[in-house]
């Protein structure tokens, strides 16, 4: 028991002596041994308190397209004195649809108006077509299929002027008119000729039938079915024809004959009725000239 107390006391009496050891080892001539170890924690907090540097991300972490192969994001940040570039594409839109409301085109699209069509006196008559060729007074017109056909007429009461004329052919036997001349030059005097041979052979599914047809006139921009305007020209369909094939050759000696020819009578009208016939009639000859002869 008195060994452990006896280390005890020494350990104390070597604590109380270790102030003046370390006076007298530490020199004079360095800085306080406190001032050192003071700094040297300040120093060593600070480091420790800074924030480390981001490490930058090697070409592994990326993709091929440059962006982060994981989920860490990246913020960029813009240098103001670059300045910012602006897409100028409208994508196809309109100074209607912006704020100020101009109504015209903008970007890469163009607008373009239907110009306005002048509206004449509601007392004006539409506009109308008289025949020249041919001639009112000439009467009903037949054409054979396979020849020239020439029309002309004149415009009457015609203020807007066209911007070009359509001439089309109707039947009541057929559902659809055909199609003679599209966008012909409008002038004050009309003309047309039709070639029918051709026009045969280029409708060979639709062929030209030996019936009554109209001619139709009308404006290229309102058609066949067009609504009469005061001052525009109304479609025109006062001119009516009709149209037959020529016959085929054919041989008379073949055995046919005619009932109004001489040479058909001999086999009509035997030789007996012609003698009697003869008879009769000198008969009465010669008893009208007794009779007159007498008196």
């Amino acid at each position: 028991m008195k060994a452990p107390i006896s280390a005890s006391h020494m350990a104390v009496a070597l604590l109380s002596l270790s102030p003046a050891v370390s006076a007298l080892a530490w020199p004079k001539w360095m800085p306080e041994l406190d001032s050192l170890v003071v700094r040297a924690d300040e120093s060593s907090s600070s480091q420790k308190d800074s924030p480390s540097p981001t490490p930058t991300p090697s070409p592994s972490d990326q993709n091929s397209d440059g962006s982060d192969s994981g989920d860490k994001k990246t913020t960029t940040t813009r240098n103001p004195q670059i300045p910012i570039s602006t897409n100028l594409n409208t994508g196809g839109l309109t100074d209607k649809d912006s704020p100020t409301g101009t109504g015209r085109a903008s970007g890469n699209s163009t607008r373009t108006r239907a110009p306005k069509k002048t509206e004449f006196n509601l007392q004006d008559p539409a506009g109308g077509v008289v025949m020249v060729t041919p001639a009112v007074t000439a009467g009903s017109q037949l054409y054979k299929i396979g020849d020239y056909v020439t029309w002309g007429w004149n415009y009457t009461d015609v203020q807007g002027t066209p911007t070009a004329i359509d001439l089309y052919l109707k039947c009541s036997k057929v559902p659809q008119p055909w199609t003679l001349t599209q966008n012909m030059s409008y002038a004050e005097v009309g003309s047309y000729t039709w070639d029918t041979d051709k026009f045969q052979k280029e409708h060979v599914s639709t062929p030209l039938l030996v019936e009554q047809y109209t001619l139709v006139i009308a404006d290229a921009d309102g058609g066949i079915s067009a609504t009469p305007e005061p001052g525009y020209l109304a479609p025109y369909s006062g001119f009516t024809f009709g149209l037959y094939k020529k016959q085929d050759y054919l041989d008379t000696n073949d055995g046919w004959q005619c009932a109004s020819c001489s040479g058909a009578l001999s086999g009509l009208v035997s030789s007996r009725e012609v003698g009697a016939a003869l008879v009769m009639s000198a008969a009465t000859i010669l008893s009208f000239t007794w009779f007159v002869a007498g008196l």
